[in-house]
């Protein structure tokens, strides 16, 4: 929050409370290679059906207002629909498990408003792209994975008031950067969710979502690298997603995986086999691959688990200026 809103607020001024975000240090070096492409397959394609199960309120912002039948709160800012079925857009999910594997991998940072050195941005050039930019995609190239819309099983919602909220101070010199060195990457923390008089439409704790990933021509280092973004192995991760998350809003599980892949010439070759696979159960090769094919920064993987610690019930997310 700058000082001028901090001005604008009534009564006196209060110290700011602690960050509720921490800094996942940026890889040392970025590795680039020439993506495998769409037009001959050579490695995994399959599937990934599962649920993400709220671990806190969660809200994706229509950018509709709505009005209701509390009186206390006749106005909410409405959640994200899809043909009028709440939902968690497919955008959403993606951007938020594509920055965790930017974070965790020696990729280049995909968005930052902050100066950075030529060897921390990413390629420009769709014949030398970092593991990030081969799955999720980059300018020129389209990415191998594919997330559809995580809808809401039932149709539950709940108005929850949290605090407003006030843009980055990106230029923060303390804040971001050590030095004339950028700290990493930003991740908000789990928590005791903060109360407040900005009436959110969100879904409850428990909520459920129904999703799934398609993925083409990956290795199994790179499909391991994703389910360890997704929070699927060890040190476990908890993403965070939507609005409100230093409010501590957005916090999701994922469970009830189901994983299959298919041979891709077996699969156009037999029209019988076309909706079959093969359910992969033991997910531990596909991580150690991940390992060998050198996708995986530990060091930046630990750092980043306990920043998504959950449950953080010892922590109360900030309910004004920090």
């Amino acid at each position: 929050m700058s000082q001028f809103d901090r001005g604008r607020r009534r009564g006196p001024a209060q110290p700011p409370l602690p960050k509720p975000y921490e800094f996942v240090p940026l890889a040392r070096r970025v590795e680039t290679s020439k993506p495998a492409g769409h037009h001959r397959y050579q490695h995994i394609q399959g599937r990934l059906s599962a649920m993400l199960v709220a671990r806190s309120p969660v809200h994706v912002a229509s950018g509709l207002l709505e009005p209701t039948s509390n009186r206390k709160h006749p106005m909410v800012k409405a959640h994200f629909r899809t043909n009028g079925k709440i939902a968690i857009p497919a955008t959403s999910l993606k951007g938020c498990i594509r920055s965790i594997l930017e974070a965790i991998s020696p990729s280049a940072v995909g968005v930052s408003r902050a100066r950075l050195d030529r060897k921390e941005m990413a390629s420009r050039s769709p014949d030398r792209l970092d593991v990030a930019q081969r799955l999720f995609g980059a300018m020129g190239y389209q990415g191998q994975v594919r997330f559809s819309d995580a809808l809401l099983e039932g149709d539950e919602t709940e108005i929850v008031p949290t605090p407003p909220l006030y843009r980055p101070r990106s230029e923060s010199i303390n804040t971001y950067f050590d030095g004339n060195r950028v700290k990493g990457r930003k991740f908000y923390m789990h928590g005791q969710p903060a109360a407040g008089d900005l009436p959110l439409e969100a879904c409850p704790v428990n909520s459920r979502f129904s999703f799934t990933l398609d993925f083409a021509n990956i290795t199994e280092g790179e499909l391991g690298l994703l389910l360890l973004a997704l929070g699927m192995g060890k040190p476990r991760l908890w993403p965070k997603l939507g609005g409100a998350k230093p409010a501590c809003l957005g916090t999701v599980e994922v469970q009830e995986s189901r994983l299959e892949t298919w041979d891709s010439r077996q699969r156009y070759l037999d029209e019988e086999c076309a909706g079959s696979g093969n359910q992969l159960e033991d997910l531990q090769p596909l991580f150690a691959a991940a390992r060998s094919e050198k996708l995986v920064l530990d060091a930046q993987l630990q750092r980043l688990a306990e920043v998504l610690r959950w449950p953080h019930e010892d922590r109360e997310c900030p309910d004004r200026n920090y």
